[in-house]
């Protein structure tokens, strides 16, 4: 589903300019009732394969677009809120799809796997009619000159509801400028995003592409996709039911952890709380390595884990739960720990940050790109997990500390603060040469302002070239 999710990502940025925002997630609807439908009915694994692929591929498209559209219709003061929110909306899907499976473990035969595949058309269907209710996208209607469409959408989302509000005139103004800028130096297409220029797209792409494998390189998924394998490590939980139990303990403490992300996140700077992210998770795996590596718990791989659990009846308590001990204690709590840190944190923004940095030309196509980078390292990490804790033991949080201390030291060197900076302000941001995170140098308030700032930058980069080529011509 992961590789899948890695090409649906790939092929996202341009259907998604092609059939709209909202066209697009309507098509990755229809995928993803026809991936569950053929998982629901699989009764061969080639069936189950195909249904994982078609589900994946929607997967990918929609974990682009649903970004990229929140943060074109967002209002500036909203823009980290909303697709926090939207985190906290995923996180909410993986708890319930945790207990879902604890749940139907209890259910015989083949319909302890066909219920929780087949709960997911429940949501999937919900959403596929309330797209039907949701504006397209101003910017998108811009790029594609349907003006009077966009104004009609903006009326609804800003202001008082009428085309005349000023907030409406001025956000289509600071739109139609920006695009035809763009148009007008050629600043669309895939072509433009990896040209070398004084717009610096390349540093942009990278920067999202980073965002997104650090996101990945915390070791948040691994934790807690094989949370029952490392749960059944420390001996606490020895049978199935338990461990399933405990996973659903972590799906709730992502979703608490989240919460505050989603009211507060526009009100944090991006730097400083990716940094904190990465240090408090770092700290967190530093203490579950200590703690695993003095006590030589020992994962012995899947195969192993199944086996013991089938050898215990789940509705025999006293043979399914070890006695805790301290140190037992204190890794689950750091393990939940972790998970905080990183539900408020990395959790939102490495979804929030590759967002807010690219311009309406190559905005969609970019994001496609960075999405999957994410889904690439997903696919990576979730490989390499279950041999790693094989054969290195618990020294795989100790390859994650390393990660996240290492993370939190690139963002401090190379990230720049994109809070409180509308779209079309960050060609001004990356192109300016001032220090970004520095709250006290003034950032232009009108399109215009940021345009003519930009052309004169243009102007000063396309006499020094001239200047090169004459040089070398007399030369």
């Amino acid at each position: 589903m992961m590789a899948a999710a890695f090409v649906g990502a790939i092929v996202s940025g341009p259907l998604a300019d092609i059939m709209g925002r909202r066209g697009l997630a309507m098509a990755c609807t229809i995928l993803s009732i026809l991936g569950d439908l053929l998982l629901v009915s699989a009764y061969e694994l080639s069936m189950f394969y195909a249904g994982r692929a078609i589900t994946g591929v929607s997967v990918g498209m929609l974990s682009m677009v649903l970004p990229l559209y929140l943060t074109e219709v967002a209002p500036l003061s909203l823009r980290g809120r909303a697709i926090a929110f939207h985190q906290f909306c995923i996180i909410l899907g993986i708890s319930i799809a945790f207990w879902v499976t604890y749940g139907s473990y209890y259910l015989y035969e083949d319909k302890a796997w066909r219920v929780p595949l087949g709960v997911q058309l429940i949501p999937t269907l919900i959403f596929g009619v309330a797209l039907f209710l949701v504006p397209q996208s101003p910017r998108y209607l811009v790029q594609k000159h349907r003006d009077e469409e966009a104004l009609k959408v903006l009326s609804m989302i800003r202001g008082d509801g009428t085309i005349e509000h000023s907030a409406v005139q001025m956000e289509f103004a600071e739109i139609k400028q920006t695009l035809m800028f763009e148009e007008k130096h050629e600043k669309i297409g895939y072509r433009s995003l990896f040209h070398r220029g004084k717009d610096k797209n390349p540093q942009r792409l990278l920067l999202g592409i980073f965002a997104q494998a650090f996101q990945q390189l915390t070791g948040a998924n691994t934790l807690m996709l094989f949370a029952p394998l490392i749960f059944h490590a420390t001996g606490i939980t020895t049978g199935r039911v338990p461990t399933l139990f405990a996973n659903g303990i972590s799906g709730v403490v992502m979703v608490v952890a989240t919460i505050p992300a989603m009211l507060l996140i526009d009100r944090w700077s991006r730097r400083k709380t990716m940094i904190i992210g990465a240090l408090g998770c770092g700290v967190s795996l530093l203490v579950m390595s200590i703690i695993a590596g003095t006590s030589q718990y020992e994962y012995d791989g899947l195969e192993h884990y199944f086996s013991d659990a089938a050898a215990h009846s789940e509705y025999d308590s006293s043979t399914s739960m070890g006695c805790p001990t301290p140190r037992s204690v204190i890794f689950f709590a750091m393990f939940y720990i972790f998970l905080a840190f990183y539900g408020c944190t990395w959790g939102p923004l490495g979804w929030i940050y590759p967002a807010e940095l690219y311009s309406q030309g190559v905005r969609s196509k970019a994001l496609g790109i960075t999405t999957a980078s994410n889904w690439f390292f997903t696919f990576g990490v979730i490989q390499i997990a279950p041999l790693a804790f094989e054969q290195i033991q618990w020294k795989v949080y100790v390859i994650y500390c390393v990660f996240c201390f290492t993370i939190a030291a690139i963002v401090y060197r190379y990230f720049p603060e994109t809070r409180g900076k509308s779209l079309e302000e960050m060609d001004l941001l990356f192109s300016g040469n001032f220090k970004s995170f520095d709250p006290a140098v003034h950032h232009p308030t009108t399109a215009s302002e940021a345009l003519a700032y930009i052309e004169q930058k243009n102007s000063k980069y396309n006499n020094q070239l001239s200047f090169m080529d004459v040089t070398t011509s007399t030369e």
